[in-house]
């Protein structure tokens, strides 16, 4: 006799959360959402202030226009990231909880590709790609570009689409821009800490992986994410992201050597520098440091130039001795006066 067909279970159920500093692109990151395959069984929990009146009108517009999304007015003075995103998780539902930065637009089969994953019920927590936007002005988009570069090492691979299929990562590859998790791993794992930012994305993925849950990274769950529109603003990103991996080696995560390679480089090529001064030896191993230096800009640049086959984002000659040098001296500046607050205004983007 032949055995009932079953019919295929469902997908679990997806809440997204979305902590914002109140942000004129937040209503470019709503319309993308509202724009994705399945949209109207999503939960959408949009947590902040929002002190712009235009931003504040189109928020409402869009609430009254779909009812599976609410907004939490809420701030805090301290730990404002950690906990706007614990209180749009505990007043969501879904068997998933998504988190999305406030600047991002999401692809529009995202919340199907976010959710393949969980199948597994080994995999607690998954994230996909953050890919630079087409619609950038140059300093914007060869920020994005440093970042997705091999000089931005391992941690590269998140910015780029690398790969057809899921993989599993581990703790410090997660990216938080782009990340869901499963809601009882979340739970259990006990939220984002309010008294750890930057990286308290990273601080919630490392105690999900040490519970026993499997990470997974998937190139397929796209969102463009639009990186620092200036020097300055750049600058202080990488700072953070800098400063974050001397934290999260005090917080007592397990131990990465090679982000502290650009802190070891500013401290050598600064001893070699004074040496200099006095020992003709040391002149000529600054030499031979910087140039290895340069024939690696060098090769970073070009292989960029390559992908990209624009010739003005040979300017990575620039980027990435910048963006090597805020996190270097991020590093030690946070080992010797730790716990600079980085919390950013509000700015328009």
């Amino acid at each position: 006799m032949d055995r009932p067909l079953h019919p295929p279970s469902p997908p679990p159920s997806l809440s997204v959360v979305i902590p914002t500093m109140g942000r004129p692109i937040l209503l470019k990151t709503l319309a993308s959402l509202a724009a994705t395959e399945g949209f109207g069984a999503l939960e959408i929990c949009v947590a902040g202030k929002i002190p712009d009146p235009e931003v504040a009108a189109g928020l409402r517009a869009f609430l009254a226009a779909h009812p599976n999304a609410r907004h939490l007015d809420i701030r805090f003075d301290t730990g404002d990231s950690s906990r706007k995103k614990n209180a749009g998780a505990k007043a969501t539902s879904g068997e998933l909880v998504a988190f999305l930065d406030d600047d991002v637009e999401v692809a529009p089969d995202w919340p199907l590709r976010i959710r393949e994953p969980f199948a597994d019920p080994a995999v607690g927590l998954a994230c996909g790609p953050s890919l630079i936007p087409d619609d950038l002005p140059d300093w914007a988009r060869w920020a994005g570009l440093a970042l997705a570069s091999p000089a931005a090492g391992y941690v590269a691979e998140r910015y780029r689409e690398n790969r057809d299929a899921p993989y599993p990562i581990d703790w410090d590859r997660i990216i938080g821009c782009n990340a869901v998790y499963r809601r009882t791993a979340f739970d259990r794992m006990g939220g984002f800490p309010a008294d750890f930012y930057p990286g308290e994305e990273m601080i919630a993925a490392y105690r999900t992986e040490r519970l026993g849950w499997a990470l997974r990274f998937l190139p397929a769950a796209k969102v463009w994410h639009y990186p620092r529109s200036s020097p300055a603003r750049f600058w202080r990103q990488v700072w953070g992201y800098g400063a974050t991996r001397i934290r999260l080696v005090r917080g007592g995560v397990s131990f990465h050597p090679a982000p502290l390679v650009p802190g070891l480089w500013i401290a050598a090529t600064l001893l070699l520098a004074v040496a200099s001064f006095f020992l003709p030896a040391a002149r000529w191993l600054l030499l031979a440091d910087l140039a290895a230096y340069f024939l690696a800009d060098l090769a970073v640049a070009a292989w960029t130039v390559r992908r990209t086959r624009r010739a003005r984002d040979w300017a990575l000659l620039a980027m990435v001795p910048l963006m090597h040098t805020a996190y270097g001296l991020a590093e030690w500046a946070e080992l010797f006066r730790p716990g600079r607050d980085f919390t950013e205004p509000p700015r328009p983007r």
